[in-house]
């Protein structure tokens, strides 16, 4: 008997090539057809999600700048004693983030979608790559952005 290697498969190595598949001949394959593409709709869903969660993160953001503008005025300090205009590029940063993730995941779901029709294999990490580098950099520009403010009121 021969002893078959663990890993990941390689298509060209076994000398076969995609082909879309038969749905109609087994249920079993229409129905993992249909699975694979409820899944990527799902998929595509979350991405949504997502995208609207920076949105609305980005408003958040802006709307805290202008009250706590607001509350630094009523307390008499000056307005750029708490919050420096630089808040703006957060929740700047935010909205055009939202929009980018929106659009790739449209890109991805049709991609994926035409992948599953034709019976190929499809795997690519480059989106989850972008979403946490993303994320990683709105915590950074967070972070430094809430630090500058706490140095402007340790110089009042």
């Amino acid at each position: 008997m021969k002893e078959e290697q663990a890993g990941p498969i390689d298509l060209e190595a076994r000398n076969t090539t995609a082909k879309p598949p038969d749905i109609m001949s087994d249920d079993r394959i229409l129905l993992a057809w249909q699975r694979s593409h409820m899944a990527n709709e799902r998929t595509f869903l979350a991405w949504c999600r997502t995208s609207i969660a920076l949105l609305g993160f980005g408003f958040v953001v802006e709307r805290l700048d202008l009250f706590l503008r607001y509350v630094s005025r009523m307390a008499g300090l000056p307005g750029e004693a708490l919050v420096s205009g630089s808040m703006l590029y957060l929740s700047l940063f935010a909205f055009a983030l939202g929009g980018v993730s929106i659009m790739i995941s449209g890109a991805r779901f049709l991609r994926v979608r035409r992948h599953i029709n034709r019976g190929e294999p499809s795997f690519s990490i480059m989106p989850d790559i972008l979403v946490v580098a993303s994320m990683v950099v709105i915590a950074v520009m967070a972070l430094f952005l809430s630090m500058r403010g706490i140095v402007h009121l340790e110089a009042f």
